[in-house]
C-alpha cells in the first residue's frame, strides 16, 4: 500500500491543509497526497530544466528525469525560453550519421 512518513509542518501550512480538506471534503492525509502528486512532477521538471539549461544533462536525460517525452520536454524548453543545447558541430555530426544510413 505504501509507507507512512511523518513531518513537522508550520502551523500556517497545517491550517491551509485543513482548509483544503474541509473545502474538498477530504481527510488531511488525502490532501497531502494530492498536493505531493502535483508538487513532485513540478519539482522534477524544474530540476531537469535547470540541469539542461546549465548544460549538465542532455535533452534525452532531461526528458527522462522529468518523466516527459522528448516532444513534451521540447515544449517545456520553449515555454521557459530555454534554448536547445545544440551547436553547429553536433549538427554536422548528425548529418554525417544520416549520410551513412
Amino acid at each position: 500500500m505504501g509507507k507512512t512518513i511523518t513531518s513537522r509542518l508550520p502551523d500556517k501550512m497545517v491550517e491551509e491543509i485543513e482548509r483544503i480538506a474541509k473545502l474538498e471534503n477530504l481527510d488531511r492525509s488525502s490532501v497531502v497526497r494530492r498536493l505531493l502528486n502535483k508538487a513532485i512532477p513540478e519539482w522534477k521538471l524544474e530540476y531537469a530544466l535547470k540541469l539542461y539549461q546549465h548544460k549538465e544533462i542532455s535533452l534525452g536525460k532531461a526528458a527522462e528525469l522529468s518523466s516527459l517525452s522528448i516532444w513534451e520536454m521540447l515544449e517545456k524548453l520553449s515555454q521557459n525560453s530555454i534554448p536547445l543545447n545544440y551547436d553547429l558541430e553536433e549538427l554536422e555530426s548528425d548529418l554525417e550519421k544520416v549520410k551513412e544510413l
